[in-house]
C-alpha cells in the first residue's frame, strides 16, 4: 500500500492515543482530535495524560513528525479513514449504554468525509449500534444513501500497561458494510498490523468485543465465588484454587480480585442491553452484579473489626495494579475508599501511579505516592491492587508507624516474607478474610 496512507483519530484518550501513536510509528500520517482542552494541551506539549509504560518516549518520537493534533480535519486533504475511539460510558442507571459521544464525533467529521473515506467505529457498542444508529446518522449528515459511503466496526482489545504493542502483535478484527468498506479497512490496519480476521459481519464484530470481556468477567465471578465457598469450610480461597490448579491441565480457575475498569465493569451491561429478559441474561449479569458486590465485602470487613475512630489507610485505588496503570473508571477500590469516607471513616489513600491531587480529592486527610505516608498513625491498611512494588514493602517499618490494632487486609495476597517477626500485625487476604483467626488455614 501507498505509504502516504493518511487517517483521522476522534477522541484521544487511552483507545485513541495508544492506536494514534503506533499508526504513526508504522508511517502512517495521523490527525488527531480531542475535545478536552487539558488533555489536548498535555499531548501537545509531548505527555500522555495516563500511565501506560514509554509512552512519552513513542510520543516524543512521533508527535508532530506523523502524528498531529488537531482542532479539526484539514478539507483539503482527504483521509483514508476515520477513527472514532470515544468512550461509550453507561447513562445514569448503570445499564443503559450512552451513544452522545458517537453523535459528536460523527457530528465533527461530516464535512471531511472523501468518497473513498472509510469511517470504522473502534468504541465498545451495543450489538446493532453501528448498522442502526452510526448509519443512519452518516447518512443524514452527509446526504448520502447507504451504498454511498463506508462503515466499518473494528473492537480494540488491548490491555494497559501493553497496549501499543498489543496493536503490533493481536490479530485486528475488521468488519464493514460492503465489500470495498472491507477492502479499505483491511489496507489501513495491514499498515499496523498484518495479521487480520475478518469478521461475517459487522454485529459478529460488535459481538466479538463484548464476547472477550464478558467471558472474562464471568471467569473472574467464579474464582471469586470459589473463593467465598473455601471459607465457609474454614479453608483459605487462595491456597485452595492455587492447589486446584497445580500440574492439572484442566483447571485454570483465576485467582480471586477485583474485577473493574473501564471495559468490565461495563460491558456485560453492554451485552445485556438489548437482550430479552430472560434466564440467559441473569446469568451475565448475575455474574457481574457478584464482581460488583465485593466492594461490600470489604466494608463489611473494615465494619466487623469496628474501627471507627482509628484512621485507615488505603493503598492501591487505580482499578488494577498489574500491568500498572492510574486508571480510575470503573475502580472497584476507589468506590471502597469513597463509600468509607462516607461512612465517617478517616481515610489516608496512596497509589504508585495515580497523581496525588487526584488522590486528594477523595480524601480529608493524605493523599501520597509513599505508602508509608499514608500508613502513619492508621490503625488499618487495605492493599487493594495487585501492583509488583507491594512485595517490597518492609513489614518492620509498618509495623512501626502504625497504631494498635494494626489490622492489613491484603486483598491479593502480594506481600512476601509475611513470618512470625511480624506478630504484632495482623495480616489478611481475601482468601481468609471472613475465617476467625484461630480457624485460618493457610
Amino acid at each position: 500500500m501507498k505509504k502516504d496512507t493518511k487517517i483521522g483519530v476522534v477522541g484521544l484518550g487511552f483507545v485513541g492515543l495508544t492506536l494514534s501513536i503506533a499508526s504513526a510509528l508504522k508511517g502512517i500520517k495521523v490527525y488527531g482530535l480531542e475535545a478536552n482542552e487539558v488533555t489536548k494541551k498535555s499531548i501537545r506539549e509531548g505527555k500522555a495524560h495516563f500511565y501506560e509504560p514509554g509512552i512519552n518516549n513513542y510520543l516524543e518520537n512521533t508527535l508532530n513528525k506523523n502524528f498531529y493534533v488537531v482542532d479539526d480535519f484539514d478539507k483539503k486533504e482527504e483521509l483514508d479513514a476515520i477513527i472514532i475511539t470515544v468512550g461509550t460510558p453507561l447513562l445514569s442507571d448503570n445499564i443503559t449504554p450512552n451513544f452522545e459521544y458517537i453523535k459528536k464525533a460523527l457530528g465533527s467529521i461530516g464535512k471531511n468525509v472523501g468518497k473513498n473515506t472509510v469511517i470504522i467505529l473502534r468504541s465498545t457498542v451495543a450489538v446493532g449500534t453501528t448498522r442502526q444508529i452510526v448509519m443512519p446518522y452518516l447518512k443524514e449528515i452527509l446526504n448520502a444513501d447507504d451504498d454511498e459511503f463506508y462503515v466499518g466496526f473494528c473492537p480494540e482489545r488491548t490491555i494497559e500497561g501493553r497496549a501499543i504493542n498489543e496493536l503490533f502483535e493481536l490479530p485486528q478484527i475488521i468488519s464493514g458494510n460492503n465489500s470495498k468498506a472491507l477492502e479499505l479497512i483491511e489496507k489501513v490496519f495491514r499498515e499496523i498490523n498484518p495479521f487480520i480476521v475478518r469478521a461475517q459481519s459487522i454485529e459478529a464484530a460488535e459481538l466479538i468485543k463484548l464476547f472477550n470481556n464478558t467471558y472474562r468477567d464471568i471467569q473472574f465471578s467464579i474464582g471469586n465465588y470459589f473463593n467465598e465457598i473455601a471459607q465457609n469450610y474454614d479453608i483459605n480461597g487462595i491456597s485452595l484454587i492455587e492447589l486446584a490448579n497445580f500440574g492439572y491441565p484442566r483447571s485454570n480457575i483465576a485467582k480471586p480480585g477485583f474485577v473493574g475498569g473501564p471495559c468490565l465493569s461495563k460491558d456485560a451491561h453492554i451485552l445485556t442491553s438489548n437482550l430479552p429478559d430472560n434466564k440467559e441474561k441473569e446469568f451475565i449479569l448475575n455474574s457481574r452484579l457478584y464482581n460488583e458486590g465485593l466492594e461490600n465485602k470489604v466494608l463489611k470487613w473494615v465494619d466487623n473489626n469496628n474501627l471507627k475512630d482509628a484512621k485507615i489507610a488505603i493503598s492501591g485505588i487505580a482499578f488494577k495494579g498489574h500491568p500498572a496503570t492510574d486508571d480510575l473508571r470503573g475502580s472497584n477500590q476507589l468506590n471502597i475508599a469513597i463509600k468509607l469516607r462516607e461512612l465517617g471513616y478517616k481515610t489516608n489513600l496512596h497509589d504508585y501511579y495515580v497523581a496525588t491531587d487526584v488522590m486528594k480529592s477523595y480524601t480529608d486527610n493524605i493523599g501520597s505516592n509513599e505508602i508509608y505516608d499514608a500508613a502513619l498513625g492508621s490503625g488499618m491498611l487495605l492493599i487493594l491492587n495487585n501492583n509488583s512494588q507491594y512485595s517490597d514493602i518492609d513489614l518492620n517499618k509498618l509495623n512501626e508507624i502504625m497504631v494498635h490494632p494494626k489490622l492489613i487486609l491484603d486483598y491479593w495476597g502480594v506481600i512476601e516474607n509475611v513470618g512470625e517477626s511480624h506478630k504484632e500485625l495482623k495480616i489478611a487476604t481475601c482468601g481468609n478474610m471472613f475465617i476467625s483467626n484461630d480457624k485460618r488455614l493457610s
